[in-house]
């Protein structure tokens, strides 16, 4: 007992005792990094509000000139990223932020020539004026007009009265020709045989093959449209037979192609979304598609209303079932092939939604499904502004 007595005795003087501040030192080292942590936190979320809020330009004293191709169906965020890439502006946050502040739904596609100089404020009025349609800020010579996959007459037609010496409207007029019509009918009729006489707002809307045409020798507007329904012909002559096989017009096949075309990018994809409307068909369910609601309506702009959606036009897909009058735009062949070979049919998909931010198109079986997919994405891109 005393040898424990003396070794406990030992111990305690040898042990190290707390001194009387060391507590105190260790919470205000805590409550310093606590600050720090915070300072550094304030620090970061500043500079996330500054960028996304300084729409000044890159380098105001800059004498380079940068060329910008925007994609067809790009939307704000991607063309932001695209253009911070290039060294054109600061934040590709603040492009976006700007846009969304000022309700811009106009943005074109083609070719641009920025400079880190602009404001974001001039880069945004430059992207919506029409892009050129060749790189290097060259347009086509005189004499070459180009039909753009995905779009339509209307817009077209712009084209023809810029690179020829044919007005917008007198082009269009041949368009709707009776007499010309009947003409190209009996030339083209395995082609034309359902257009003639479908209610449309242009008779040969889609039945103009989007590629590039030399017209220098055209004497007549006629000639110009000629050139385009024989391209189109020439095309879709090895898949006449399938049409029929397939118990589907040409009117028919080419509607829902000019529908996939401004729905889907990747064949895959537009395979599927070939496929959900097919199914929709079948099941006698509107197609609801905003490309028909879109051209009802005349207008590009991105985000539509639910008033627009009810606009009483028979193109207005939301309001009235079927394939609707007839094609909305000039579809490419990889359109036209999704529709005759769909994908997934078997899946029973009734619904798609793609996501603007990633671009990536997601297909339900239910209105349920799709509701609840739609507010995940909407979560989802809000939190990632």
């Amino acid at each position: 007992m005393n040898n424990n007595n003396n070794l406990d005795e030992v111990l305690s003087r040898n042990s190290v005792k707390p001194s009387k501040g060391h507590g105190s030192k260790i919470r205000w080292v805590i409550i310093g990094i606590i600050g720090l942590v915070i300072l550094i936190l304030l620090g970061i979320g500043g500079n996330y509000l500054h960028q996304r809020s300084d729409f000044t330009a890159k380098d105001v004293n800059s004498s380079k000139t940068i060329e910008i191709k925007v994609p067809r169906g790009a939307n704000a965020d991607a063309i932001g990223q695209q253009l911070e890439a290039a060294g054109v502006i600061k934040y590709a946050s603040a492009f976006k932020n700007y846009v969304d502040l000022n309700n811009v739904n106009n943005l074109n596609a083609g070719y641009f020539t920025l400079s880190p100089k602009m404001s974001i404020q001039t880069i945004v009025k430059h992207l919506q004026q029409p892009g050129a349609l060749t790189p290097n800020g060259n347009d086509l010579q005189p004499g070459f007009v180009l039909m753009r996959e995905g779009e339509n007459a209307a817009q077209f037609a712009h084209n023809v009265a810029k690179q020829t010496k044919f007005s917008a409207k007198d082009w269009l007029a041949t368009l709707n020709d009776q007499a010309y019509l009947q003409k190209l009918a009996k030339q083209y009729p395995d082609l034309l045989g359902s257009a003639i006489n479908a209610p449309t707002r242009y008779k040969l809307e889609g039945y103009l093959y989007p590629a590039t045409y030399d017209v220098r020798a055209a004497k007549t507007p006629e000639q110009i449209t000629t050139q385009m329904v024989a391209k189109t012909n020439q095309v879709l002559q090895p898949y006449f037979a399938e049409i029929k096989k397939q118990k589907l017009t040409v009117q028919q096949i080419l509607t829902l192609a000019s529908l996939v075309e401004r729905e889907a990018v990747t064949p895959h994809d537009r395979g599927t979304v070939a496929g959900v409307f097919l199914n929709r068909i079948d099941d006698k369910i509107t197609l609801g598609s905003d490309v028909s609601v879109k051209y009802a309506l005349n207008t590009n702009k991105t985000n539509l209303s639910i008033a627009d959606t009810k606009v009483d036009s028979p193109y207005n897909l939301y309001k009235y079932q079927g394939f609707g009058p007839g094609p909305f735009n000039s579809p490419s062949l990889s359109s036209i092939l999704a529709v005759l070979h769909p994908i997934d049919r078997d899946k029973k998909y009734l619904f798609f939604i793609a996501n603007l931010k990633t671009g990536k198109v997601y297909f339900t079986q239910t209105i349920q499904e799709h509701d609840a997919l739609n507010a995940k994405l909407v979560e989802q891109n809000n939190n990632t502004k």
